[in-house]
């Protein structure tokens, strides 16, 4: 078994960044409290000049320069330029909406299902603080006449952790709900970073799902969004919570016959198992638009045949769980192709998509990561393996563990032979991130929200913090 790092889409060539073709002019801002340095004004005018003529990267500024540059912004009181450059560079993601339903058993990042909100506990930012959150990044990346976001290998940014996209949402403080597609447009507007769009499925039997699944598919589609998209990923695999739930209960899916729906029947594990494959089903019969998009694919995450201890999730369990899909994703076809034609005009359309369904579904990405819940039941099915086997086994749990042994001994981050990636959490707090472990940070966006409490990350944060001192070494 391989163990993917921190890449968590397949292999795209990456986004570099993409300079401006001509200076910002000068605007005329507002500002609430102090206006930025008359100095570090003049240093951003000299270097959008220069932009002109020799592209630059925001890692190519001088930050002593630039200082007071963010005077005035509210999100960024109490920092200076060094620390807001280092929480741009490798920004992976915003967490602003925690938990999961889907409960997947090789989910790295553990995700729980959503918790209920009470007193100093959230689980949303809510949006008003997101569009202070992307306001204030834009006014920055307006006074610096480029983007503070810096990659060095990702080229993308996602506004989740923990979160199926299907699932991200924000409420202002009149009950109005802001999807996905709101959410992603200010983001992207604020820090022209690409998103992720990811999704393990949704219940077809929710209207207020499945219309909010055609309307994304309709957004992914757009020309104006495309461009704010890095990748668009279906995820297929044989830790479904409700596949393996199917198997606990004696179900032997050899024995499954598909259907357009699923068959009422009194054997749980087969009803079971027929949700989980209409589920599948329905998730590519909807994104059949997006057939052909260069974007869009599927992930398909088994593990190797080789590993003895993994019966149920293994490629050749998966191998009939594609099967009992593309079959089903046929009946469905056939129905459209009878009936409301949304998606097949005639017949003689639906062996091209099954047969491109399939090729996106082979080959089989093996790359599992070692973390989360996957980890639990890797070690689990292998009770004869220790910590310390799975660190010699899965090469990058031990190179990364002994990187953070090194921060934590020096407290120096320009030793180090690994890259962190930053996630700020619902509540503006800062960590870094190696796929591994959550580090914290002294540093906090200014939202207001520094003493909400929100549900902890898994892997769970190190006692270890990075401090201010550090960053400004």
């Amino acid at each position: 078994m391989q163990i993917q790092n921190v890449t968590f889409s397949p292999n795209k060539p990456v986004r570099r960044y993409t300079p401006r073709t001509k200076p910002l002019p000068f605007d005329s801002f507002s500002f609430t409290g102090s206006k930025p340095s008359d100095s570090a004004q003049k240093y951003a005018g000299k270097m959008k000049v220069l932009g002109f003529f020799i592209p630059q990267n925001f890692a190519d500024y001088n930050l002593n320069k630039l200082e007071g540059i963010q005077n005035g912004i509210k999100i960024f009181e109490g920092l200076n330029m060094k620390e807001i450059a280092f929480i741009f560079e490798n920004l992976h993601g915003v967490a602003i909406k925690r938990g999961c339903t889907n409960k997947c058993l090789h989910c790295y990042a553990g995700a729980k299902p959503p918790e209920q909100e009470h007193d100093n506990f959230i689980t949303r930012m809510p949006y008003e603080k997101f569009v202070e959150l992307t306001d204030g990044i834009k006014e920055l990346k307006k006074r610096l006449g480029i983007t503070p976001t810096v990659y060095a290998g990702e080229g993308y940014t996602d506004i989740y952790y923990d979160a199926d996209c299907m699932e991200i949402s924000l409420f202002d403080k009149n009950g109005r709900e802001h999807d996905y597609t709101e959410l992603i447009d200010k983001f992207y507007d604020a820090t022209d970073c690409k998103a992720v769009f990811d999704t393990a499925g949704w219940n077809p039997k929710s209207p207020k799902m499945q219309k909010r699944a055609e309307k994304y598919v309709d957004y992914l589609l757009d020309l104006d969004s495309q461009k704010k998209i890095f990748q668009i990923n279906l995820s297929m695999s044989p830790f479904n919570v409700i596949y393996a739930k199917a198997l606990e209960l004696g179900f032997d899916p050899k024995n499954y016959k598909p259907s357009s729906e699923p068959v009422e029947t009194n054997n749980k594990g087969e009803r079971l198992y027929g949700i989980y494959i209409n589920r599948m089903a329905n998730m590519l019969f909807t994104f059949t638009p997006l057939l052909g998009e260069s974007n869009f694919s599927i992930i398909t995450r088994p593990v190797s045949n080789s590993e003895t201890n993994m019966k149920n999730f293994t490629e050749d369990d998966f191998r009939l769980i594609k099967k009992h899909v593309i079959e089903t994703l046929n009946l469905k076809y056939l129905a459209d192709a009878g009936g409301d034609k949304k998606y097949v005009r005639w017949q003689h359309q639906i062996p091209y998509k099954l047969v491109r369904y399939s090729q996106m579904m082979d080959p089989y990405d093996f790359d599992l990561i070692p973390a989360g819940r996957f980890k639990e039941l890797y070690l689990k099915r292998n009770p004869e393996m220790s910590e310390l086997d799975m660190e010699n086994k899965f090469k990058n749990i031990k190179r990364f563990k002994e990187a953070f042994e090194d921060l934590k001994e020096n407290k120096d981050f320009s030793r180090l032979g690994v890259k962190y990636f930053k996630i700020i959490d619902a509540n503006g707090k800062v960590y870094l991130y190696d796929t591994f472990r959550f580090i914290p940070t002294e540093l906090t966006l200014n939202l207001g929200l520094e003493d909400k409490i929100t549900p902890e990350f898994t892997p769970r944060a190190e006692d270890f913090v990075i401090t201010k001192e550090m960053i400004n070494k």
